[in-house]
């Protein structure tokens, strides 16, 4: 596979600022996969929203989603212009909130060989490609038995081979902490989810109090997920 698309793993960044990447740089077949529900995926992206565009609290009525004409002045997403909806309407668009429905997915989703849909997509010239994008894949793992780089590259290696099959490029990306949140265990300081660590084997076990850690050898995410991808900020992806 050539350079230019090998994998590659976002720093963690904004949803917002994830979906824009994937429309300024996607061509089709692209697939966008969510490792949540559709309702916590809107709910995430409401709270990015109104954390880099804070509304009139007197405004505000509801404590429900609501994509308002006030933020629709605001937020780039939010503006229905012939591009934006050109551009969603050629993404297909997954939510897997289990693990099981994530791989269950990559392993239906390949199209069949020699179909118009995997003809030539490495020669698209410029920085837009096709994808198979997943967002949230790692912090998936969090509450299952397999939250672990045996548990993390059997993932990774069904989502390497689907998008290799499809002709697409692997893309990951995870959330990164608002300021103020605290969203995950054993992260660093900045809440980056690439940083944490797991234990070497799924089935692990955890042992201490408040400040439980793994029982035997663990491994950043980031190392886990360094043997399948390159690891870029927005903008040096190519």
């Amino acid at each position: 596979m050539p350079f230019a698309h090998t994998p590659i793993a976002l720093a963690p960044l904004l949803c917002t600022d994830f979906v824009n990447f994937i429309l300024r740089h996607h061509t089709s077949p692209t697939t966008l996969i969510i490792c949540s529900s559709r309702e916590a995926f809107l709910q995430e992206i409401q709270a990015c929203i109104d954390y880099t565009h804070p509304r009139d609290p007197s405004t505000d009525s509801s404590n429900e989603p609501s994509f308002d004409a006030s933020h629709a002045a605001l937020h780039p997403l939010l503006v229905p212009t012939i591009h934006l909806i050109a551009k969603s309407r050629s993404v297909n668009l997954a939510f897997t909130p289990t693990l099981p429905h994530l791989r269950a997915y990559l392993a239906t989703c390949i199209s069949s060989p020699g179909s118009p849909s995997t003809a030539s997509t490495f020669a698209k010239p410029g920085s837009q490609y096709p994808m198979l994008a997943v967002w949230g894949l790692a912090t998936l793992h969090r509450s299952t038995a397999e939250h672990s780089a045996q548990g993390l590259s059997r993932s990774l290696g069904a989502a390497v081979e689907t998008a290799k099959l499809n002709g697409q490029r692997l893309v990951l990306a995870e959330s990164t902490a608002l300021s103020g949140e605290v969203e995950y265990e054993s992260v660093d300081s900045v809440g980056n989810p690439w940083k944490e660590q797991v234990p070497l084997l799924s089935g692990s076990v955890r042992f201490g109090g408040e400040d439980r850690t793994w029982a035997g050898k663990t491994v950043e995410v980031e190392t886990v997920v360094r043997r399948w991808c390159r690891f870029v900020t927005v903008g040096d992806e190519g």
